[in-house]
């Protein structure tokens, strides 16, 4: 499953997050590994990042899966902007 957008209103960053059945999850800010881990017995993670110099923002990335199947959702200072 991956999520892809764009973060920021005047210094834009391109966010994906992805994650498979088996456990690997990783956020990419603008073409870079930030975060690449393999959570085997993890059911749900939230990981914590900040990007931006001139326009900072906190993003919140929350890793879920179970029998309903996996979700990804992606907080922006606080606040939902994407689900996948």
């Amino acid at each position: 499953m991956k999520l892809r957008t764009l973060v920021g209103d005047t210094e834009k960053h391109e966010v994906e997050a992805e994650q498979g059945w088996l456990g690997k999850r990783k956020v990419i800010v603008d073409g870079d590994d930030i975060i690449d881990k393999w959570e085997i017995l993890s059911l749900s993670k939230t990981m914590r990042l900040n990007v931006g110099d001139e326009e900072r923002h906190e993003l919140r990335v929350k890793f879920s899966k179970g029998l309903s199947g996996q979700k990804i959702d992606l907080y922006v200072d606080g606040k939902l902007l994407a689900r996948a």
